[in-house]
């Protein structure tokens, strides 16, 4: 068994996803708590008292909890030494950059398309209509903006390497996680040059390792 103090609840999802990657990204031992949303593992009185929402992932660090994924993601980089093939941003503009592509990812993406048809898809289409009721235009409205979003960066992404140059950021850990559930939902990336993008990201060792610690 790994021994590490750093540990990692929730797998199966593209949020905890996020924190297996950059902790390979990092060369972090880890252990994986491998519990899931909706089993009931998440509303244990042990889990609660470490997380009140009751929700997947979070990251524990000895007494430390830091139950958003982005924040667990910026935990690791503000406090572990840099690998050398990992962009961070060293002046204000760029890191607003880092921010800019972080929260796109997790309003535009995330929070407007993906949760929304997790929640309103049919149930062969695996979402939870059965719990939150058939919102037909909510996922029909939900699937143009993520259309229009990807429309919109498209001149942002580089044709070759990296939102920004030749290493990975925190900003590739959140954009590529979105567009990880295209897969799921059946998304077309109507980008080529995002499509292409997306396509080298799942090429990289570490994601292929995070990949195969995370789902299952």
């Amino acid at each position: 068994m790994v021994k590490s103090n750093l540990e990692v609840w929730g797998y199966n999802s593209y949020r905890p996803f996020r924190i297996y990657w950059i902790l390979k990204e990092y060369g972090l031992k880890f252990i994986a708590r491998k519990i899931g949303s909706r089993t009931g593992e998440t509303q244990t009185k042990e889990y609660l008292k470490m997380n009140a929402k009751g929700k997947i992932p979070i990251l524990k660090h000895n007494n430390k909890i830091i139950s958003e994924s982005a924040a667990a993601v910026n935990y690791i980089i503000y406090n572990y030494k840099k690998p050398v093939d990992f962009y961070l941003p060293n002046n204000s503009f760029d890191k607003a950059k880092v921010d800019e592509w972080t929260f796109f990812s997790l309003m535009e993406l995330d929070c407007l398309v993906i949760y929304t048809l997790r929640r309103h898809e049919k149930l062969e289409n695996l979402g939870l209509s059965n719990l939150y009721g058939r919102a037909p235009n909510a996922v029909k409205t939900s699937r143009e903006h993520f259309d229009r979003m990807i429309a919109a960066c498209d001149k942002n992404v580089p044709k070759s390497g990296w939102l920004f140059g030749k290493s990975p950021s925190v900003a590739d850990i959140m954009f590529v996680s979105c567009l990880m559930v295209c897969d799921i939902f059946d998304i077309e990336i109507k980008s080529k040059n995002v499509l292409r993008y997306y396509n080298r990201a799942k090429k990289r060792k570490q994601f292929i390792e995070a990949y195969e610690n995370c789902f299952e």
